[in-house]
């Protein structure tokens, strides 16, 4: 999703150049099994001013996707971008060396080339991270790529991580997560997204495997995969032995949709000051992805962690906390998918920052999610939706 960018650009272009700078830390979120990174980068320039550096990188899609420079920020500036940038990844913050940063930063920048996509301006702004080109050996990249995934310290969670990572067309990560650093796993034809599966443990002949029934959105269709896998323990976690494909069929959206049931939890808010509202939540909330359509906003919260990837039956959207949509008509959606988050956000947006800027005025459970659905149709009111959708 896009989000919203801002940059404190030092001096001119030929400043910029002539600049010197002093490495003094950095560092990355411990969350490149999940195909993104957040890296923070802190020099010292040659003029003892703080210059911070942050880069949003994408394994998938983008490669080096946003980017954004803070010279001398406050304290309070800091930790803004810090959690616009890398709060709704997921992870933990991780120590990193001037070498490895450089290292991560020109193997992200490759991508784009590869992808297809433009780095973001300015590139003035960080050219210089990008000179030196001191190669890490296998076992200094081996090393850093324990940094930045957290550890696997259990089966489920490595077959998620794996069948994500493949579903991704994620090569590198799924060498890492093989016991013997190679693998023919094939899920798809081409990039993907894994939106459910569901692991069961089998014992057969004293030895335990794994099938994983997989719903995959891979943009034009749907695919149902089930696959095999078995696992080893070993002194890095556990890793990948063996994985194959059993059966792949493509399946209708209705169908895919049948298989991704599940309660969605909504409730409907009418704003006195729209304005002032998204001014609220952007500064209450920086590190939700926010998303502008036309006239309307959409603002994705995650979860703190990626424990939902340890879980035997896997769903893409229990990464979200909340979904908070602010349309045409002054309505504000707030959506969750357990009963759980739901009453904590109305606890929420009913008191603190927030109150005499909101009123609720109904609480809806629906049996299927239809948020994103809305979001993406031509309708501004979200009772009017419902209306002409209560019977699909």
């Amino acid at each position: 999703m896009d989000k919203k960018k801002f940059r404190v650009i030092i001096g001119n272009k030929e400043n910029q150049q002539l600049c010197r700078y002093t490495f003094v830390e950095a560092h990355v979120t411990n969350t490149r099994l999940m195909g993104v990174l957040g890296l923070r980068i802190k020099w010292l320039t040659e003029r003892e001013e703080e210059f911070f550096q942050f880069f949003h990188l994408d394994a998938e899609e983008y490669g080096l996707d946003d980017y954004m420079g803070l010279l001398s920020p406050t304290e309070e500036q800091l930790d803004f971008q810090t959690a616009k940038m890398m709060g709704g990844l997921g992870g933990e913050l991780v120590l990193v060396s001037e070498r490895e940063s450089r290292y991560l930063l020109r193997e992200f920048v490759k991508k784009n080339s590869v992808f297809g996509e433009q780095l973001p301006e300015p590139v003035i702004d960080y050219n210089f991270t990008l000179k030196e080109k001191n190669a890490l050996s296998k076992e200094e990249v081996n090393e850093l790529w324990d940094k930045i995934c957290e550890k696997v310290d259990e089966p489920i969670q490595l077959i998620n991580y794996f069948i994500m990572r493949a579903v991704g067309a994620d090569e590198e990560a799924l060498r890492y997560l093989c016991d013997s650093g190679q693998t023919d796993y094939r899920v798809v034809e081409k990039s993907g997204t894994l939106l459910k599966s569901v692991t069961e443990t089998l014992r057969e002949n004293d030895e335990i495997i794994y099938l994983s029934e997989s719903i995959i959105d891979i943009g034009s269709q749907y695919k149902m995969v089930l696959s095999e896998l078995k696992v080893v323990e070993s002194k890095q976690g556990y890793r990948i032995i063996g994985a194959e494909v059993r059966s792949s069929m493509n399946i209708t959206a209705m169908e895919a949709a049948f298989g991704l049931t599940k309660p969605e939890y909504i409730s409907i808010y009418y704003m006195n000051d729209r304005e002032g509202f998204i001014q609220k939540l952007e500064n209450n909330k920086p590190h939700a992805m926010k998303h502008a359509y036309e006239g309307s906003y959409l603002f994705t919260e995650f979860n703190p962690t990626n424990q939902h990837v340890r879980k035997p039956i896997y769903f893409l959207n229990e990464d979200v906390y909340g979904i908070y949509y602010i349309t045409e008509e002054e309505q504000l959606l707030v959506g969750a998918y357990s009963q759980e988050n739901i009453e904590a956000l109305e606890r929420y947006f009913e008191q603190g920052p927030f109150d005499g800027l909101v009123q609720l005025d109904e609480k809806l459970r629906l049996d299927r999610p239809l948020l994103y659905e809305f979001v993406q149709s031509d309708y501004s009111d979200f009772y009017d939706f419902l209306e002409d959708h209560q019977d699909s």
